[in-house]
């Protein structure tokens, strides 16, 4: 896929240590770099084994954080000035850092984490590990794409977190460069070209993933039935235990730690076989770099990686996990004549760096339009109020067009049936207030502006197109139609204006709302304004949708009565803070205290489903005109 245009990437990684994860990070921005993409590599600390394999054009930025914890706000800054389009972050606890830095930086950064062992596997590691899956599932709406290296890694991720398998893609890692490498010349110490004595490699770190101490009981195993050597490619803090056990078990004369080695290729195309060991892995690099080589594979049959690169043993031995005895059998077998050299190559060649490349490039096309992001089910308009006023007197829609303004107290309403379904319908969606235009801007759910009903009012009543179109107005009470009359009069809008109050008790019987619906549609309105207050205004229009004519509707609560003057809108300082609300509780402190209460208290858990992943509510498709969403 070609980059039509340039774009910036931000990797974000705790160090450059020896593994495969840093090693495949590293090739990955080397090929997004020769395809023009300006990539940057964030590093918590500048330490391991190939910081000197950096590759030209790449931008280095250190936050020298130990603590991934105190990272989080380091990263932070770096976004905000960096600004790339996309992050992409590696392993558990540097993914949560991600999701957590990337929603406050402030920018429009795309966030993705790639996982790379299995969750559960990992939880022996201590309660660090143990949390990270609830820590995944908290914070899965954060994030743009999540990434497994394999089908294995991404069914566990699904199974631990409880995130739906459909959000996680798989790519799997680019081991494979240019084909110079594999062809190398081949490692010049004396026991690989010694043809007499079969020679083994194992390229790891010494970890207890890796379990060494079966590869090392194994080896044992074999020797007693003929000569064989052994190189360990790899450096850990199991290294020392390594070698004590090897003197043990009477091999450390045949078995040779080379320590870590940045090109492992020259080894591999001289052993007879490549060994891995691993109680888990995510999927295996060493793997493929061995079947590159050509040269063949004993692997243990551990989640989750091993078996789906080697095909369930097609393309390599499979054994058990921990046992050293089926270790030493399949070391001892004739591996080269069961598998050709250039039917391993062309395995490999499915895992090369050019078909990673394009799997990123293909999911960064695929990534969800920031103006369609959603909370609470909701996708928020972007535009300003004079916009939206403009938008409703000069053009005429085809079918109904609903206008919401939701606040606190609405979010809490969605639990209504009736109300969630108006809402759903709706073809634009305010952010009326601070806390959830706040909450938007967290989600990155596109540029959601805080706009009241007032605000929207305000522009509508005075924008100079108003005197040539119709308006219906449904009001609550004839006390508010002796004021909207005397008002209208004053500004000569009385003839363009149908004025309908609603009977009491109205929204509990049904041929009540269809009977003021009609005379809505009688006068042939384009705007239609209902301040009957959530949920009434909501639910009588969506239910009473066939009835009304083709035009915009605006449920916008107590506006009309602010702009007429019936009630003292908040001095600006105070919208300016966004503390309109407080205003509101001063002058109706007897009616409003109580439900802002209840909405105040319900907005943290309405916060904490719509992270969690609760199911967003059905967004309609829009015809007639084109929603400014």
């Amino acid at each position: 896929m070609r980059n039509l245009a340039p774009q910036s990437i931000a990797f974000f990684m705790p160090d450059l240590s020896g593994g495969g994860v840093e090693r495949m990070r590293l090739q990955l921005t080397r090929a997004l770099i020769a395809r023009g993409y300006e990539v940057t590599l964030i590093l918590q600390t500048l330490r391991g084994d190939q910081r000197h394999a950096l590759p030209d054009g790449l931008r280095l930025v250190v936050l020298d954080q130990h603590s991934v914890t105190r990272s989080v706000l380091p990263l932070m800054h770096v976004l905000r000035s960096l600004r790339p389009a996309f992050l992409i972050s590696s392993l558990d606890h540097n993914n949560i850092a991600a999701l957590c830095a990337a929603p406050c930086a402030g920018v429009r950064v795309r966030t993705i984490i790639c996982q790379h062992n299995a969750l559960s596997a990992e939880r022996v590691l201590g309660w660090k590990y143990r949390v990270v899956p609830a820590l995944y599932r908290l914070l899965s709406p954060l994030a743009d794409r999540m990434i497994a290296v394999s089908h294995g890694v991404a069914d566990d991720m699904a199974a631990i977190t409880g995130i739906a398998r459909t959000r996680i893609t798989v790519v799997p890692n680019p081991v494979i460069g240019n084909q110079q490498r594999t062809e190398a010349p081949r490692a010049t110490h004396p026991w690989l070209t010694d043809p007499e004595v079969p020679c083994f490699v194992f390229a790891g770190r010494l970890v207890a993933q890796k379990d060494p101490e079966t590869l090392l009981r194994g080896f044992a195993l074999l020797v007693r039935g003929g000569p064989a050597r052994l190189v360990i490619l790899g450096d850990g803090p199991l290294r020392g235990a390594m070698h004590d056990l090897a003197a043990e078990l009477g091999v450390a004369s045949r078995v040779h730690f080379a320590g870590y080695v940045a090109d492992p290729y020259p080894w591999m195309r001289v052993a007879r076989a490549v060994i891995l060991t691993s109680r888990y892995e995510g999927f295996a690099n060493v793997i493929v770099e061995a079947l590159a080589c050509g040269t063949p594979v004993i692997a243990t049959d551990c989640p989750h990686g091993p078996s789906e690169i080697l095909a369930r043993g097609q393309f390599g031995v499979l054994v058990p996990v921990g046992d050293a005895r089926a270790l030493a059998c399949a070391m001892a077998r004739d591996l080269q004549s069961v598998y050709p050299p250039h039917v391993l190559r062309g395995r490999a060649a499915a895992f090369t760096i050019d078909a990673c490349v394009e799997q990123h490039e293909a999911m960064f096309h695929r990534l969800p339009n920031w103006a369609k992001r959603s909370v609470f089910g909701l996708v928020l308009t972007r535009e300003a109020a004079p916009a939206l006023a403009n938008l409703c007197i000069a053009t005429q829609p085809e079918r109904l067009q609903l206008l919401v303004t939701p606040n606190l107290d609405h979010i809490r309403l969605l639990r209504n049936p009736a109300f969630a379904a108006a809402y759903a319908s709706a073809a634009i969606v305010c952010a009326d207030g601070f806390p959830l235009a706040a909450y938007a801007w967290m989600r990155r759910a596109g540029e959601a502006r805080a706009i009241t009903g007032c605000d929207i009012v305000h522009h509508l009543v005075r924008h100079p197109g108003l005197a040539t179109i119709r308006v219906a107005v449904v009001l609550e009470s004839e006390a508010t139609r002796k004021c909207l009359d005397l008002w209208l009069a004053g500004r000569g809008l009385l003839g363009n204006w149908s004025i309908l109050v609603a009977p009491a008790a109205f929204s509990k019987r049904a041929e009540d709302q269809r009977r003021l619906a009609k005379e809505v549609a009688a006068s042939r309105p384009q705007i239609v304004l209902v301040t009957l207050g959530a949920p009434t205004s909501e639910t009588f229009v969506d239910m009473n949708r066939n009835e009304l004519p083709p035009c915009w509707v605006l449920c916008v609560g107590q506006a009309l009565r602010v702009e007429i003057g019936m009630i003292d809108r908040a001095p600006k300082a105070m919208r300016a803070l966004g503390l309109e609300w407080a205003w509101r509780i001063y002058q109706e402190p007897r009616r409003l205290v109580p439900r802002y209460l209840k909405a105040g208290l319900w907005f943290p858990l309405a916060v904490a489903r719509d992270l969690v992943g609760a199911a967003p509510l059905p967004q309609p498709e829009t015809k007639g005109v084109t929603p400014t969403t």
